[in-house]
């Protein structure tokens, strides 16, 4: 019994050992076991079980090593995909472009690829990156965009957020901090929008795109008829967000 099952071994280490995942885990099992003499000196001392469980894991090391192979070929390489958003970009009529990926830090990697080609060949005028994440920064967007345009929001109240003693009940006269908040992001996304119109071709790049998506009026981003010249590049983990939150016309697959 326990020469059959020693052949069944050697059957199947020769058969999978022809897959490439799979020779470097047979590789490392005879270095392991000190090459094949060795290895058969040393299957003599297990049971017929022992060598069916040693066979049953490395079959599941086989099958995983052969999903992950497949999963690799499966995606388009990231320098095909640059190429294809650069295409798109280029020549392509879509006003919002999705990139869709689990993968956040290599979906930053590529649109950061794609700002520095998209300015090599200068083919927008102004190209702008900012951060969206699950629960958006309205304020910081804006920051963000304005920054890379140059624009300052002057004259601004950021407050101290300590209430003086006594004057607690302001708040519920003359309306609450959220409310201000709210009304000072308006008045930046009416400063932003004009000098965003300013540039004739324009490339936002809202990275990290989550959740409900993010309100591109309130941050001040015209765009479609009310800014022909201006393009979206999203990324996200979610289909769902870039195709019915944020209207992708075009989504790519990383």
């Amino acid at each position: 019994m326990v020469g059959v099952a020693q052949r069944f071994f050697f059957i199947v280490i020769e058969k999978v050992s022809l897959s490439r995942p799979i020779t470097s885990i047979y590789q490392k099992l005879l270095v392991i076991m000190d090459g094949k003499e060795k290895m058969k000196e040393k299957l003599e001392k297990y049971s017929p079980t022992a060598i069916a469980l040693l066979i049953g894991e490395l079959t599941a090391m086989a099958g995983a090593a052969i999903k992950n192979a497949l999963s690799r070929e499966a995606c388009p390489s990231t320098t095909a995909l640059l190429d294809d958003i650069m295409e798109e970009l280029r020549y392509g009529h879509n006003d919002t472009i999705g990139v869709l990926g689990p993968d956040l830090r290599l979906n930053a990697n590529l649109v950061e690829k794609v700002a520095r080609r998209v300015e090599n060949e200068g083919l927008f005028d102004a190209v702008v990156t900012t951060t969206v994440s699950n629960k958006p920064n309205y304020r910081k967007i804006q920051d963000e965009i304005a920054r890379s345009l140059g624009l300052r929001f002057d004259g601004e109240n950021t407050g101290t957020g300590v209430a003086k003693k006594g004057l607690r009940w302001l708040p519920k006269v003359f309306g609450s901090r959220n409310d201000k908040l709210n009304d000072e992001i308006e008045s930046r996304a009416r400063r932003l929008r004009p000098r965003m119109l300013a540039e004739e071709k324009i490339l936002v790049i809202l990275r990290d795109v989550c959740s409900n998506g993010v309100d591109l009026e309130k941050v001040g981003i015209p765009y479609g008829i009310y800014h022909t010249g201006c393009k979206l590049l999203l990324t996200s983990a979610s289909e769902d967000v870039l195709s019915n939150h944020m209207s992708a016309q075009r989504i790519f697959t990383l």
